[in-house]
């Protein structure tokens, strides 16, 4: 099992806090954002890690190689089409996932509890279909306006069947939390959806979701934040909530 990293974008709405770094690069509470993602990658038990770069390449790069844990093995793909969609970053990724596996997909600006990845991980999906993280604690999370709404339905335990994502949804059960798990077999949607201009990560997801492959589980308790604003950096109590203390690490 992989876990894929997009990096690329250059996170203008974060340009008065990242001053030209990648955002992911940020510090929060103590760590930097990749830090924080990359350990929960390790304490997951994934040991290789694929990011994708674009944006000021080479400072992300630099500042993992000195840093990066020991245990993770992790390999570096630029992709020069950075300002276009994430779906074309996420498609970057390709050629280091094998043709039989599973892969993870995170975001750069996601931070979140190590046992959201493992819920992740132990939730079993066919070959044919992708599953998404979950929070159905609507009222508690900041910024919904922003969210990505999930509309589903309950099919098995903490398992939903998802019919559709969008942030316009006035109506809807959950949010996307960012953390997927996909088959290889994603990647031919992808491709198909970007070559018919429809390039973003949430267009694939709702194809498979049209077609009734897309799988939800819910987080329940678990905690996670998209830091993507300014504004998102302020909520402190969670973000400590989430990454525990520093000198745990």
């Amino acid at each position: 099992m992989k876990a894929v990293i997009i990096a690329a974008g250059c996170g203008s709405r974060l340009e008065s806090k990242h001053l030209g770094v990648p955002k992911t690069l940020i510090d929060v509470g103590g760590r930097r954002i990749i830090d924080i993602i990359l350990s929960g990658i390790a304490d997951s038990g994934i040991k290789d890690v694929v990011i994708v770069t674009g944006f000021n390449a080479v400072a992300l790069e630099d500042y993992i190689k000195k840093n990066a844990r020991d245990d993770l093995k992790i390999v570096f793909n630029y992709n020069p089409s950075w300002k276009l969609s994430n779906g074309v970053s996420v498609l970057a990724a390709e050629k280091w996932i094998s043709r039989d596996e599973e892969f993870i997909l995170l975001m750069s600006d996601h931070i979140f509890q190590p046992e959201m990845l493992k819920l992740v991980l132990d939730t079993d999906i066919d070959s044919n279909q992708a599953l998404l993280a979950l929070d159905f604690k609507v009222a508690e999370i900041p910024d919904i306006d922003d969210g990505m709404k999930v509309k589903c339905s309950g099919v098995d335990g903490s398992k939903f069947e998802i019919t559709g994502l969008d942030k316009a949804f006035s109506e809807f059960q959950a949010v996307d939390c960012g953390m997927f798990k996909f088959n290889y077999s994603f990647f031919s949607e992808l491709e198909r959806n970007i070559d018919n201009g429809r390039d973003s990560l949430s267009d694939t997801c709702n194809t498979l979701a049209s077609e009734g492959r897309m799988i939800g589980v819910d987080i329940s308790d678990l905690r996670w934040i998209d830091l993507d604003t300014p504004e998102m950096l302020l909520f402190t109590a969670l973000i400590e909530k989430i990454i525990g203390d520093p000198g745990d690490v």
